[in-house]
């Protein structure tokens, strides 16, 4: 038989209800028009309840009662709860869980509309059992329009841990508790976020860290402390990325593929899956100072305690990147030119040169390579057209080219150096493996002096440990293998190839290989103009900066042999004197190639 309450309930439109109201009256202003109310089901019967039980986090949906007796885990919430409605002789009719929905209206828990909907559509409820009101209201506002709501419906709200009898001064106790509870909220907020700001001042994380790094506990002085280190797998990425956008070789959807095909995803949590990070996250990630090593808080920038992936000067290029796309017309387009992101302005000698297109009305393109700083008025090196930039740099690798005798005198030195160096280190191997075995008989003689009681354990202890370390000093030493001095010949001989023809050599290869030959010839670039013509500037290879200056001592010792002897004579002997000629320990020392200090050349 159908109760008076749900026939009531369910009277046509226009026909008022004795009893119960309904909640669309009230939905205006709890904005639960959108809420989706489950399907009607016959409850257990008359006089039954529901439970509602609320955390603020995810993790105390998984915390004991036994761990948390105070309310902060579900399990808490629920024994409290379901000891009340047994109280009440009242049935459960069904249980509402709100998981980690920290928002401070209760018009923002979706859990909490499909409860008062639940109660609207099934008439038998006569109980909404919470924990505490603190729990569920966090204004006092709230909670009067949720009470006026039930009353309406004939459900009465019950706190399991707050008792506050009936009639209306139970009504006030309800009332103040509310306030109380509204105010302590506040006062909660206010102090957290004072304490928020005076930890960012003092350069430590406020939340979550951001991609690339990880808060971590760390025992120190015997106390935990919550702190950040650097993420070992997504770290390195995030450096990775600036490194390469600070060339303005990748646009964001390309640093954005290669960053998904390295690994680079978000992470995983209780509610999501780990998926590659996006383009607008990489966005966001260029441009937070935080890798830095500095922290945004509020609008403002501290410097922070945890450790930076990235450099300031780095930083500071990709900003400037970003900028220069973020311009008309140069929304992240990435123009494609061999010299990009290799060449220095040599004006200001801090800023990298930017390369870029421009199209005029006509429709002819213009590109050239302008100063980053002359876009912040730092700098005034002018526009810098693309092909003046490529010819002077082929005159720049034409000035390395070397005689074909000189290439073959290196040649020589080079290949008798070798057998020389390798027959030096096969003799010092030998050395050292009888040393090592020396080592090893002197161990065994202590063992045995160990045995016979004739040295305490404590001498012993010293006497092995100084073994140990003469030991791992001779294993260094044969560290140097012959085939390391084979690859230092070897890189000696294919530079001595390049430096035998190579303006033709770079003017005939393609884009990619003058890129390879540039960074094989140069450390650094600089452009500049003169006024007449662009010239170049560069911190030259160690390698080629010493055959370089091989070849120059060569050049002035047969010069001054010339002037002492008067040239070759007839004979057909040396002009110069025994000594002046480039000897082995010139090119290459005894142990490596020679340590020669880079060259700036104009």
């Amino acid at each position: 038989m159908t109760s008076q309450r749900q026939t009531q309930s369910l009277a046509p439109e226009g026909e008022p209800s004795e009893r119960r109201g309904s909640l669309s009256s009230f939905e205006s202003l709890l904005r639960l028009d959108d809420a989706k109310a489950p399907s009607i089901e016959r409850g257990p019967g008359p006089g039954s309840a529901v439970l509602y039980l609320r955390v603020s986090t995810q993790r105390q949906l998984y915390t004991a009662i036994d761990v948390d007796p105070d309310g902060n885990s579900i399990a808490t919430q629920r024994e409290e709860t379901i000891r009340r409605a047994k109280r009440l002789k009242a049935p459960i009719a069904k249980e509402f869980v709100e998981p980690g929905h920290s928002a401070q209206s209760i018009a923002k828990r979706p859990v909490f509309r499909e409860l008062l909907h639940y109660v609207e559509e099934h008439p038998e409820v006569s109980y909404v059992v919470i924990y505490m009101r603190s729990r569920v209201f966090r204004n006092q506002t709230d909670a009067a329009i949720t009470k006026r709501i039930l009353a309406s419906m004939d459900v009465k709200l019950i706190s399991a841990k707050e008792e506050f009898g009936e009639g209306y001064m139970a009504d006030a106790m309800e009332a103040i508790t509310d306030i109380m509870n509204e105010v302590q909220v506040r006062q909660s907020g206010e102090d957290i976020s004072h304490k928020m700001l005076h930890k960012a001042k003092n350069g430590g994380t406020t939340g979550r860290a951001p991609l690339g790094y990880l808060n971590v506990r760390k025992d120190i002085d015997g106390h935990l402390v919550n702190t950040i280190d650097i993420d070992p797998k997504r770290g390195p990425l995030v450096t990775w990325a600036f490194d390469q956008y600070a060339t303005g070789d990748y646009s964001l959807v390309r640093l954005q593929q290669e960053l998904a095909e390295q690994g680079f995803v978000t992470r995983r949590t209780a509610k999501w899956e780990e998926k590659p990070v996006s383009r607008s996250q990489i966005a966001v990630i260029l441009r937070d100072p935080y890798y830095l090593g500095m922290l945004p808080y509020k609008g403002q920038v501290y410097p922070g305690r945890h450790q930076a992936l990235v450099t300031p000067e780095l930083f500071e290029r990709v900003q400037q990147v970003l900028d220069v796309r973020m311009r008309r017309n140069q929304r992240d387009i990435v123009h494609n030119h061999f010299l990009r992101g290799m060449l220095r302005c040599g004006r200001c000698h801090s800023r990298q040169l930017i390369y870029s297109q421009v199209t005029n009305p006509q429709g002819m393109v213009y590109d050239y390579f302008l100063c980053a700083g002359r876009q912040e008025g730092t700098c005034d090196l002018p526009h810098l057209p693309v092909i003046l930039v490529e010819e002077a740099l082929l005159r720049e690798v034409q000035a390395l080219r070397l005689t074909g005798e000189e290439i073959a005198t290196m040649r020589e030195q080079v290949t008798a150096n070798l057998e020389q160096r390798l027959n030096v280190e096969r003799e010092a191997h030998a050395r050292v493996k009888k040393e090592l075995v020396a080592l090893d008989v002197q161990e065994e003689r202590l063992l045995d002096l160990v045995t016979d009681g004739s040295l305490t354990s404590g001498k012993v202890r010293d006497r092995l440990s100084k073994l140990q370390v003469e030991r791992a000093t001779l294993k260094q030493r044969l560290e140097t293998t012959a085939d390391v001095v084979q690859q230092e010949s070897d890189t000696m001989l294919h530079y001595l190839t390049l430096l035998e023809q190579p303006g033709a050599f770079y003017s005939g290869a393609s884009d990619a290989v003058k890129r390879k030959l540039l960074a094989a010839y140069y450390i650094q670039i600089w452009i500049d103009d003169d006024g007449h013509q662009v010239t170049s500037e560069t911190q030259q290879q160690t390698l080629v900066a010493q055959i370089e200056a091989s070849a120059r001592r060569r050049a002035a010792n047969e010069n001054a042999a010339e002037h002492l002897l008067g040239g070759i004579n007839s004979s057909g002997a040396s002009a110069y004197p025994h000594g002046m000629s480039l000897s082995n320990s010139v090119l290459v020392g005894d142990t490596g190639l020679e340590p020669v200090t880079s060259t700036m050349s104009t």
